[in-house]
């Protein structure tokens, strides 16, 4: 009996000369292939979450605004002006469909009910890449903004809106609600024309994901679940 055999014999087992090879490139080819589509799928699903965190932010920052005018409006806050220090009746944000990256905060320095050049107290800029993807004055019929793809989501005969404030008056915590369409209802005598404001902002590359926030004419400011129509 040879050396090689009492060798194998020991260890219990015989020789088996394919122990030990290394991958085939075939074998190689299909984990490396595995290992693609799982990192893709994790790129994917983070950049959906990324995307998602930096809406919900947004949406809390626009309410906050919201939520800043609102204190405006109902105690005694001054503003500078070209012709000194004021006292504006009512503070609001003023929203655009174009450009539709920013927002303001504005004082109603001249009391017409409307955001006017040179009453702007604050610009607030969106990140880069988002965009507020629509605005709707609210009432028995929905009056929207066109969104960027063209479509609108108005009510049957409503007409299509490009600007949106929401103005806030003492000593009443209520919300006003004015559009280009329906200009200066909020003056000294407030005109109820909308029940509710809506705001909706989204990403630029991903439109099918948005956050938005209403208003009540009652005041009541709220950031709404993903994905809410008005």
């Amino acid at each position: 009996m040879s050396i090689f055999s009492q060798h194998s014999r020991r260890f219990g087992k015989p020789f088996d000369s394919a122990q030990g090879r290394g991958f085939t490139l075939i074998e190689l080819l299909v984990v490396g292939a595995i290992i693609i589509i799982i990192t893709s799928l994790f790129l994917l699903r983070q950049s959906k979450f990324d995307s998602t965190t930096i809406l919900r932010s947004l949406a809390y920052s626009i309410t906050l605004s919201m939520r800043q005018a609102q204190v405006y409006g109902v105690s005694v806050q001054a503003t500078s002006t070209f012709s000194g220090v004021v006292y504006a009746s009512g503070y609001g944000l003023y929203f655009t469909a174009v450009p539709n990256n920013i927002y303001l905060l504005f004082a109603d320095i001249n009391n017409n009910g409307r955001y006017d050049a040179g009453e702007d107290v604050q610009a607030f800029t969106l990140n880069n890449g988002y965009r507020i993807s629509e605005i709707c004055a609210i009432n028995a019929l929905k009056n929207c903004s066109a969104k960027p793809d063209g479509m609108t989501d108005d009510s049957t005969n409503s007409p299509t809106i490009s600007n949106l404030s929401v103005i806030f008056r003492r000593p009443n915590h209520d919300a006003c609600i004015s559009t280009d369409v329906a200009p200066g209802v909020c003056g000294q005598v407030a005109t109820q024309t909308f029940s509710t404001a809506y705001i909706q902002i989204s990403s630029k590359g991903d439109p099918s994901i948005f956050r938005s926030i209403t208003v009540s004419n009652t005041g009541a400011i709220e950031t709404q679940r993903p994905n809410k129509l008005p």
